[in-house]
């Protein structure tokens, strides 16, 4: 048995060691304090690195120079609970490989580590990335492997290997299994990106980037966007321009912007994944801009704005409720969840970033019903403007159709049926 990857924790808590550890049980787990002379002990081979803050950000970045120096080519990820003054590109450019936020980057700080450690070499232990099933077509032969992931038993399950192809008949197969995305390990994710450059140039398309890419990219905007809410720099009506040119950039170059996509289609590239709060903003921006479209309601745009800004005041909240999905919340934290939608617009505001009147009117309207049982308000009937109940049901639509293990996959179809009967005493639309 290969002996098993080092990984080095510096001033990491046992609360965060816990959620790594599913993870941490494939490598050789070094703990130690913030203490600078344990810290430069050298490790062989070269560990992944996790640090948390130091008291002060400029130990952490001394810190990590030091460590860059020590061990030029491994990954030292830098973690925080602290939001105020939080510059992750300012972290990375310093020596990190990556910075997250916590709880809000827990997800994204299980994969990198994952990846890194499996890249390490670890026994066992094997990364898979989605891709859109939209960008596979019948026939074609792939140089990289494709799985299935089973939600109901949380299994990979392969379907075919380098070499072969997929025929149409299993393609539709998985389809009717309500399956959009496939899996293919984190190693060899450079052969699909270059499979489908490569068709993409052969026919001519206008597309710029497959359908995995464009939602890779923009789960990762979201998360560059939500970051820079927290720097440390001085609110004023400059920075707000500025977050809202990234948000106009992020709705044109990847929502607004659907390429050969089919209006069904665009639906089905973002459902079944197994998501954070980056990929929902994303997905509900989306899923938001769509309804407006198909149903002549608002502007897209600005519905599309409304998605990736509904629910950034849930970062304000505490990390217990953060880290629980609202159904599974105690009467007690739901008190202070219900304060989220005046909380993403007080963020708005207090972040001087100007949007038209009616996003913050549908992003405060969010979660109100139309029998007046909803929050923050108990706002009913027509007190809810339709733009709030056109991002309401993306909103729900996303969180039903998303992958959670041991739950079986919901459809689009069964995702509206759903809704339906949830809304037989709230006819809202």
């Amino acid at each position: 048995m290969a002996a098993q990857p080092p990984v080095l924790l510096i001033g990491v808590d046992d609360a965060t060691q816990a959620i790594l550890t599913d993870v941490l049980k494939f490598a050789s787990v070094t703990s130690v304090p913030f203490d600078l002379e344990k810290i430069m002990d050298p490790i062989e081979p070269a560990p992944t690195v996790i640090l948390t803050t130091a008291p002060d950000v400029g130990t952490s970045v001394e810190v990590a120079q030091a460590l860059r120096m020590q061990y030029s080519a491994a990954s030292i990820f830098m973690l925080s609970s602290n939001k105020s003054g939080f510059e992750r590109k300012d972290f990375i450019k310093n020596g990190f490989t990556d910075a997250f936020l916590l709880p809000m980057d827990i997800n994204s700080l299980k994969v990198s580590v994952n990846e890194a450690i499996a890249k390490a070499g670890a026994d066992g232990l094997k990364v898979y990335r989605a891709v859109k099933l939209l960008d596979l077509e019948p026939g074609e032969v792939l140089d990289f492997d494709t799985s299935v992931f089973l939600s109901a038993n949380k299994k990979y399950v392969r379907i075919s290997q380098s070499g072969d192809s997929i025929d149409e008949a299993r393609l539709e197969k998985i389809k009717k299994n309500k399956v959009n995305n496939l899996h293919v390990a984190s190693n060899q994710i450079q052969k699909f990106y270059d499979h489908t450059a490569k068709k993409l140039a052969k026919i001519g398309s206008n597309r710029t980037m497959s359908e995995t890419e464009r939602k890779e990219k923009l789960t990762s905007s979201v998360r560059e966007l939500m970051s820079g809410m927290f720097s440390a720099e001085a609110a004023s009506f400059q920075t707000g321009k500025e977050v809202m040119k990234n948000c106009e950039g992020i709705v044109s170059a990847y929502i607004m912007q659907n390429g050969d996509a089919e209006w069904y289609a665009r639906i089905q590239t973002i459902l079944g994944e197994h998501g954070d709060q980056y990929s929902h903003s994303g997905n509900v921006s989306t899923l938001a801009a769509l309804f407006s479209m198909g149903l002549g309601i608002g502007k897209p745009e600005d519905l599309a704005l409304g998605g990736l800004l509904h629910d950034i005041g849930k970062a304000t909240l505490p990390a217990d409720i953060q880290e629980t999905e609202s159904e599974d919340l105690t009467p007690e934290q739901m008190v202070e969840y219900k304060k989220h939608p005046e909380l993403s617009v007080s963020m708005i505001k207090d972040k001087k970033i100007v949007v038209p009147e009616i996003v913050n009117k549908m992003i405060v309207q969010h979660h109100e019903l139309y029998n007046g049982t909803g929050f923050p308000k108990g706002y009913f009937g027509d007190r809810i403007c339709k733009e709030a109940q056109i991002l309401a049901l993306a909103d729900k639509f996303d969180h039903l159709t998303k992958l959670k293990p041991g739950r079986p996959l919901v459809s689009p179809r069964e995702a509206v049926n759903i809704l339906k009967n949830a809304q037989i005493n709230d006819p809202s639309l």
